[in-house]
Formats: structure tokens, C-alpha cells, sequence
């Protein structure tokens, strides 16, 4: 392997770390991991380290050594070990997107067998069905969901009581709202339009309720036809109702929008909850309500962990471990850190009694639309969140701006093999 670049240099000498301390200084290709540790990679927040503990003692007698970090390390490393078919690690952490693209490259062992064996025992048809569709790949399973988010409505209740106004069942009422609640000293909504993931995050939302998504069956792309120009144009005008600095927003700085009393209402994930709750950094705590967006078909993410395809460690082993750490139990535990995935918990009423958001998040994920299982998503992503901006910010003419990334997608994907 030639490495020409130094931040590539470096990733290899932090992946050849990682394989000393899993025993594998000798080299990868047919190592036995029989009796050796057993060796998960993570992304690294509350959540995923509560996980990690759990796995640390799931079986009894057996260790588990946990590489938790950011997660463009983490993918860097993932990609460099799995694309040279290393058995560097047992499991995995991955997103709904990520597991289309690791599950494409054929780098995910599939569980589906493991499910059915296992599916009993853990109570595994309790998970959410969208969750558990974001596991899933060509038809099959590719990983056990340990946490699911959503985007929900968020909204002033005293606001929209003060101005006799109902919660909005609508895009169109939404659109109606915002203006409606704007004034000088507080946004009728937030927009978080920071490219690129806020920027997809939101238009996301239009695009599958006055647009008709992303692409068609062939990943052509349809956001620049005549619904997908009216959802842009829609979305262009809720900003004139939004907080400052909109298009430099994102999730931080719309929650702090929310929570210092600066915006009225807007879409926002469901694990910012409880902060425009805390006392130490809302000022608003108590007065804020949530609902499923008007029109369903807000964004929705599982993330959770997998198997990798060249582990040499017994499968079932690895999935006991994976289904241990995230049984019931530990999910009830770890509430306060994640939305869980599965459907008893959301219902539980101790749970919603501690977490006031909890039925409004089950109403949304069972209403919402993932990103495309397009495993290129996030790279056209950049360009078509750019446009998307551009058109929002006047820069171009919507129509221009989304014909434009149109373009660019469709040369991208086709020069990787689409369109055949």
C-alpha cells in the first residue's frame, strides 16, 4: 500500500496501534481470534459510552476491548481496515447511512439468521419497525439499533395559546404560523441551514411533504421538478421568518434560539429536548410543548452496532454481546441519555412521566421518512445542500439552484456506475 499523504500516514500508524492492542502484531490476513479480546470501534457520546460499559460485561468470562472516538476517525479507520479485509474489529458502530454503504462494499456480516435464532430471547420484535428499517439493507439485517432520533416539532405553547392559535397540522399552516408568530424580539421559527447535514435535515422535511423526495426508483433525481422547486421556494419563505444568522445555523445554535427565548417554534431533533428543559441553560424550562411535524415525513436516524464481515470471532457470540448490552433493561437505564428504539419504552408511562417529549417522539418516528438509502447521499449532499442555500439566500433563482445540483448529482452518480 502506498501512502503519499501524511494525514493518510497517520491514520494507518493509529490503525496499526489499534492492531497491537488487539493482538494482532503479526499482521491481519487468517489471524484466529478464538481466545482474544474481543474488539469494538465507536463513535464516542453519553449514549455510546453507557453502550460500550454494557458490552464490557455482557458475557461473563469474556473481554471486550472498546476504541471509542470522533466519528470521522472512526470512519476513517473502519474503511482502512475493512477495505483490506482486516479482522481489526468484531463490531462496529454505524448509522442508517453508513450501514448502506458498509452493507454495498460487502464489509457487514448480515444477521438475519442471528435475529431469528436470538428474537425470542431478547424480545427483539419489540424494536421500532422504523428503526429497524434503517438496519436493513437489500432485505436484509445489518444491525441492532441501540438508539433512534427524530426531528419533531417544537413549540411555545403559551405562545400559540397567547395568539389563539393552534398547533399546525400542515405544511401550509406551518408556512401560515411562522409569520404569524414573527416578531423584532422573537423568530415565528428557527432554520437551521448550515451545510451540510443541518441544510439536508431540513429540507429534507419539505422535500417529502410538498416535494416528492429526493429521487425516483433509479436515483434519478426528482428535487428539481416542479414540487421539489415549491417545497425549496416554501422552505425560502419560512427564513423571512426565522432567527438571524439562519443559514450559518445549526443544531447548537438553533437550540440555543429555542431555549433564550428567540424563536417560537421549528424543527429540531428530539434529544435537544430536555436541554430547552434544563434550568441551568433554558430560559424557557416548562414552557415548551412537541408534536410529530404537520404532514409526517421529518427526518429519522437509528445507530447502533453491527458485525463486521471479516471478524474471526463466533458470530453468535459477537450479536449475544451486542443484544445484551441494548436489552430492555439497559435501555430503561440509559432513557435519559437517548430516545430508545423500542416501542414498549416509548409507551412506558414512568419513562414519558421523566421524559415529557417521549410520546410526541413516538408519534414522529412512527410518521417519518429517513434519507435515501443512496450510500452516496452525504457526498452529493454537499453540492446539493450549497444550491439549496443559494437558493433559499437569493443568490439564484431556486429553479436554477436545484436544476444546477441536479446536474451535479447525476454526473457524480453516474460517473461511479448509476445509469447503467
Amino acid at each position: 500500500m502506498s501512502i503519499q499523504n501524511p494525514g493518510r500516514r497517520k491514520v494507518i500508524q493509529q490503525l496499526s496501534a489499534v492492531t497491537l492492542a488487539a493482538g494482532g502484531g503479526m499482521g491481519w490476513a487468517g489471524r484466529a481470534f478464538a481466545a482474544d479480546p474481543v474488539q469494538l470501534i465507536s463513535h464516542r457520546y453519553p449514549a455510546l459510552e453507557f453502550w460500550a460499559g454494557k458490552m464490557k460485561t455482557a458475557i461473563p468470562g469474556v473481554e471486550v476491548n472498546t476504541q471509542l472516538m470522533p466519528f470521522d476517525k472512526m470512519g476513517e479507520l473502519v474503511t482502512i481496515a475493512m477495505s483490506s479485509k482486516a479482522p481489526t474489529f468484531d463490531i462496529v458502530y454505524v448509522i442508517d447511512s453508513s450501514i448502506v454503504s458498509y452493507a454495498k462494499n460487502g464489509w457487514l456480516r448480515p444477521l438475519d439468521d442471528l435475529w431469528a435464532k436470538y428474537k425470542k430471547e431478547f424480545n427483539l420484535d419489540d424494536l421500532s419497525p422504523t428503526a429497524m428499517k434503517m438496519c436493513t439493507y437489500n432485505g436484509k439485517i445489518y444491525a441492532l439499533p441501540g438508539t433512534i432520533n427524530v426531528m419533531m416539532l417544537y413549540y411555545r405553547k403559551d405562545v400559540l395559546d397567547g395568539a389563539g392559535k393552534a398547533v399546525p397540522k400542515t405544511a401550509a399552516e406551518y408556512r401560515a404560523l411562522a409569520k404569524q408568530l414573527n416578531t423584532p424580539a422573537r423568530a415565528g421559527t428557527i432554520s437551521c441551514l448550515k451545510p451540510t447535514d443541518a441544510t439536508l435535515n431540513e429540507a429534507h422535511w419539505y422535500m417529502n411533504t410538498i416535494g416528492q423526495g429526493w429521487f425516483d426508483d433509479k436515483w434519478n433525481p426528482i428535487f428539481n421538478n416542479e414540487r421539489g422547486v415549491r417545497a425549496i421556494e416554501s422552505l425560502k419563505e419560512v427564513t423571512q421568518s426565522a432567527q438571524r444568522g439562519f443559514a450559518s445555523a445549526a443544531n447548537d445554535e438553533c437550540t440555543i434560539a429555542l431555549q433564550q427565548d428567540a424563536a417560537a417554534m421549528g424543527l429540531q431533533w428530539a434529544t435537544r429536548a430536555r436541554s430547552v428543559d434544563d434550568p441551568k441553560q433554558s430560559r424557557v424550562v416548562g414552557k415548551f410543548e412537541w408534536a410529530a411535524m404537520p404532514d409526517g415525513h421529518a427526518r429519522v436516524l437509528a445507530d447502533g452496532y453491527a458485525i463486521s464481515a471479516f471478524s474471526k470471532q463466533d458470530p453468535d457470540l459477537l450479536f449475544r454481546i451486542i443484544a445484551t448490552a441494548t436489552q430492555e433493561a439497559n435501555m430503561r437505564e440509559a432513557s435519559g441519555m437517548l430516545v430508545p428504539p423500542r416501542r414498549s419504552l416509548l409507551q412506558d408511562p414512568d419513562l414519558r412521566a421523566k421524559n415529557r417529549f417521549y410520546a410526541a417522539a413516538g408519534q414522529a418516528i412512527e410518521t417519518a421518512t429517513p434519507f435515501p438509502p443512496l450510500p452516496e447521499f452525504y457526498a452529493v449532499g454537499e453540492f446539493i445542500s450549497r444550491r439549496i442555500l443559494q437558493g433559499v439566500t437569493g443568490e439564484m433563482p431556486v429553479k436554477q439552484a436545484l436544476d444546477t445540483a441536479a446536474a451535479e448529482t447525476t454526473a457524480y452518480l453516474k460517473d461511479r456506475g448509476y445509469y447503467k
